[in-house]
């Protein structure tokens, strides 16, 4: 009886092939490419986000400075306190006690709001008043401003930007009524429009186009540092916001083409 072999091959495995652990290995490499570059992409996110934030906190910063420069510009502090001056040369010391101490108090309230990214509607009406009240003095036959406020609107709850509506009663008050000739005549209305605050600056002055004829004449610049300055903020201000703050002129004229002053009304977001 002779022995018998049988020959046979055992298959290794796919699983334990040098193909198979080289295809698993290339896998491998590609995944933690793969997962390496998305913590990349996630950490270089965080670092633009990062960088925004820091950049729009140094621009809300710097427009913030810039509209306290706005409000204490050299001009209106010479002015003010030349009127004080007047009033101690002519011996009226009770009117000139009244305008610094209206003067300090309305400094006092313009550093204390550059601190505070919003301040109630109520604090920005006080400095608005005093500010007028300041202003009236120095013209020699004085403008006649009033306020009319919402009485539906609690000016103790709702916020506004710091110092955003001053600039623009500025404008009326320096390119309006400063050259008219005239009873002058500024008016600042208030109101809630559903999710908007509706602010109007309404003067009778010689409107925008005359006076920039004259800022052309004098040499000054065509746009005053005030609006430039407040539109660079309401620029920050906005910047990844759906709800905007905007701003509206309208130039009147009689059905001559004449001018009737100028009408400026901002949109603020409700906050």
């Amino acid at each position: 009886m002779s022995d018998e072999f049988i020959a046979f091959n055992i298959i290794v495995p796919f699983w334990k092939t040098s193909w198979f652990y080289g295809i698993i290995g290339a896998l491998l490499f590609i995944v933690l490419m793969l997962y390496f570059r998305w913590q990349v992409s996630l950490m270089r996110a965080q670092v633009n986000l990062l960088n925004d934030k820091v950049e729009l906190e140094k621009s809300l910063s710097q427009s913030v400075l810039t509209s306290i420069k706005s409000q204490m510009n050299p001009h209106f502090f010479y002015n003010a306190l030349n009127t004080i001056q007047a009033y101690i040369f002519t011996n009226d010391k009770q009117k000139a006690t009244m305008y610094l101490s209206k003067f300090s108090k309305l400094t006092r309230l313009i550093l204390e709001m550059s601190e505070k990214e919003s301040i109630r509607l109520k604090e920005e009406i006080e400095a608005l008043t005093l500010y007028l009240e300041l202003e009236s003095s120095r013209f020699q036959e004085g403008f006649t401003y009033r306020f009319e406020v919402d009485a539906t609107l609690d000016t103790n709850l709702v916020h506004v930007p710091s110092m955003l509506i001053q600039p623009y009663v500025e404008n009326a008050i320096k390119h309006g009524l400063h050259h008219l000739n005239g009873d002058k005549e500024l008016e600042i209305r208030i109101y809630s429009k559903e999710n908007l605050l509706e602010v109007t600056i309404d003067d009778n002055g010689i409107g925008r186009k005359r006076s920039d004829e004259l800022n052309r004449i004098n040499k000054e610049k065509h746009a005053s540092f005030s609006t430039q300055a407040n539109q660079k903020r309401l620029d920050v201000l906005n910047r990844n916001t759906t709800n905007k703050i905007s701003v509206t002129y309208i130039d009147k004229v009689d059905d001559f083409g004449n001018a009737l002053g100028t009408k400026v009304i901002l949109y603020i977001p409700k906050s």
